[in-house]
């Protein structure tokens, strides 16, 4: 019975992403970062993790398309997954800033961090390269054993209103 609640739970949550991701009142950067602060406060409530969220303003009215939302959604869940799966921490930082025409969104985690050029390739990091690089953006990760993680996301403004390059 547990079982079947959590893939319930699990599902109506997928199925209000995507009604989410393509409803056209979402597409700006305000509702993006509304959504990114509820999803990562939630993900960290359910792992037991402080969430800092670092939210500097944002001009209004910056058009973001349906597909860029969905995939800078989809980064950030997998990299606050990795995070709860991965790192041992007790916090994550979550910072959305829109600055120099781009938008930059980073996670970073206290944890035990690892040595990217030794990780073994998965599909994880490899999703996030494909997700950034659809919509015209780039994502670096920097990490150390025993200092934490950062992902970084960044995405130009042009390739933000448009959807992609």
């Amino acid at each position: 019975f547990g079982k079947v609640s959590q893939m319930t739970r699990d599902l109506v949550s997928a199925l209000y992403e995507t009604v989410w991701a393509v409803n056209p009142e979402n597409d700006n950067l305000d509702a993006l970062v509304t959504y990114l602060c509820q999803m990562s406060n939630q993900y960290c409530a359910q792992a037991q993790l402080r969430c800092r969220l670092e939210i500097p303003e944002t001009p209004p009215g910056i058009p973001l398309s349906s597909q860029v939302r969905h995939n800078l959604i989809m980064a950030v869940k997998e990299a606050i997954h990795n995070v709860i799966k991965h790192a041992r921490a007790t916090e994550v930082r979550l910072r959305i800033a829109f600055e120099a025409s781009a938008l930059s969104i980073s996670i970073r985690d206290d944890g035990c961090g690892f040595d990217p050029e030794a990780c073994p390739p998965g599909h994880g990091l490899g999703n996030l390269a494909r997700r950034l690089q659809a919509i015209g953006g780039s994502f670096t990760i920097e990490s150390r054993l025993g200092a934490g993680t950062m992902v970084s996301l960044q995405l130009p403004v042009a390739a933000a209103a448009a959807g992609s390059v």
